[in-house]
């Protein structure tokens, strides 16, 4: 009886192995043959001429399609994300609303090798370009705002620098900005000289870039004489 207890974990043990290694032949046995099927997000780069259009809505980066191969290949296209991404290429973006999925579906054709394509899912996102524009815009101290000690006034001329910025964005966008943008001097009950940066407050719009944040200002105070 004592022997027997001492040998039946060994048998179990030993009977556990041989059901794993007989798992883990058939799994891959079965990945080595074809005919499996699987939907996977491939990657996609669209290509277009960023220096005269900008895109105004976020572009897709995956497509949705649906591969038939070996179940390595699938598992490789589903588990890692090395594949070569599909390059969409737009010459005219202001034309185009939408993704051809008759393209799609032949240039991923073309690019694959072993996988084969069976369709590319119809993607609904919605493009949208407009035309890159840039627009000059002058920088004034909101010299009447200043707030000065009693009997304290500006007495040079203020001195900006840049005296003007440059924005760069969509062309409807930027129509709605100002051609001047007023600083304000954040400093209370000033008695001195004047010298630091202040920053430009524009209207916050993720597609527009600014040329500076920053603008220094500089001008002299006086008292004035009872």
């Amino acid at each position: 009886m004592h022997y027997r207890l001492l040998t039946y974990p060994m048998n179990i043990k030993t009977l556990l192995l041989c059901f794993l290694a007989a798992f883990i032949f058939w799994l891959l046995n079965s990945l080595n043959k074809s005919g499996y099927s699987a939907k996977i997000s491939y990657p996609l780069t669209i290509k277009y001429n960023d220096s005269l259009y900008i895109s105004t809505r976020p572009l897709p980066k995956k497509l949705n399609v649906s591969l038939s191969s070996t179940g390595w290949d699938l598992l490789k296209y589903t588990l890692f994300s090395n594949a070569t991404p599909l390059v969409y290429e737009i010459e005219n973006p202001l034309k185009i609303s939408r993704l051809d999925n008759t393209s799609l579906l032949e240039s991923l054709t073309n690019l694959l090798q072993r996988p084969k394509l069976n369709y590319v899912l119809v993607d609904t996102t919605t493009l949208h370009f407009e035309r890159r524009q840039k627009k000059t815009i002058k920088l004034k101290v909101d010299s009447l705002g200043i707030d000065l000690q009693k009997n304290f006034v500006v007495s040079s001329l203020i001195n900006i620098s840049p005296a003007e910025i440059v924005l760069e964005g969509p062309e409807s966008v930027l129509k709605e900005y100002s051609d001047v943008v007023y600083l304000t001097i954040p400093a209370k009950r000033l008695a001195t000289n004047f010298d630091d940066k202040i920053l430009i407050t524009l209207p916050q719009n993720a597609f527009v870039k600014a040329n500076a944040e920053k603008a220094l200002v500089s001008f002299e105070v006086a008292e004035l004489l009872k």
